[in-house]
């Protein structure tokens, strides 16, 4: 009798270890919306902190972090889309980043003939302290 208790379990684990999936998300430019240099989105990003810092400082979160995203560049140089492959941990912060990230413009990569889209990296990341929110903005060779 125990014995088929086990091979019931056992069973029952693999159904459930087979139902386990992830979500993956991916952000894309807002049409009509500007488009971002480096500088431009380390702009809109600290204004952005400037408001969630306080909330974070005052809630003992966190105050610092950094995300990595991984975009798709068109031959002008502008993201398509932007996928977070780490987090801050924060899902409002990593909106805030992927968003951001999908509306940047970067210089066109020299290696695009041919080509429709190429992959890039970026990290990014915040700093809060009483007095300031400092955005960072790295484009990853």
């Amino acid at each position: 009798m125990a014995m088929r208790w086990w091979s019931c379990s056992l069973a029952l684990l693999v159904v459930v270890a087979a139902c386990v999936s992830s979500v993956t998300r991916y952000y894309v430019p807002t049409p009509g919306q500007p488009r971002y240099d480096t500088a431009q989105a380390t702009d809109v990003l600290e204004q952005y902190l400037g408001v969630q810092c306080p909330e974070r400082l005052a809630a003992k979160k966190s105050d610092n972090g950094e995300v990595r995203v991984t975009v798709k560049i068109d031959p002008a140089g502008a993201v398509t889309s932007a996928q977070l492959t780490t987090s801050t941990g924060d899902e409002t912060l990593d909106g805030l980043f992927g968003t951001v990230a999908a509306q940047m413009k970067v210089d066109p990569p020299r290696d695009m003939e041919g080509r429709s889209e190429m992959t890039g990296r970026i990290r990014m990341g915040y700093s809060c302290s009483p007095s300031a929110a400092v955005a960072t903005i790295q484009l990853v060779p």
